[in-house]
């Protein structure tokens, strides 16, 4: 978990065992969702190729009286094939756009490790 002084946060975590990942991905999404205010979970984007497998979600939605927004993408673990790892990016809606290449950057870091 990384955490910005605006008060955005990166986390990148491992999970072992999703067997399938769109519904893995859609529980996760809705997990995010469920604390925020008024939140609204936008249309899946997939991406799969012969190397690589991807389901992402934006959320929107509000904590306490701050408009947020959340991307959140669940990875299929190439180094195992029944894992994940899930990238979740928030910060203001204001603010979002900002530093969510730094954000995707510092997510790719932790990726190759």
């Amino acid at each position: 978990m990384v955490k910005h002084s605006s008060g955005a946060s990166l986390r990148v975590g491992r999970n072992r065992i999703a067997e399938d990942l769109q519904s893995f991905a859609q529980r996760a999404a809705e997990r995010l969702a469920n604390p925020l205010g008024f939140a609204q979970i936008g249309r899946p984007l997939h991406f799969s190729d012969t190397e690589e497998e991807w389901f992402q979600y934006e959320i929107r939605g509000n904590r306490i009286a701050e408009h947020r927004r959340i991307l959140y993408r669940a990875i299929r673990d190439s180094s195992n094939s029944t894992g994940v790892i899930e990238i979740v990016y928030e910060n203001s809606e204001d603010r979002f756009e900002v530093l969510l290449s730094e954000a995707q950057s510092i997510a790719t870091q932790f990726l190759s490790k």
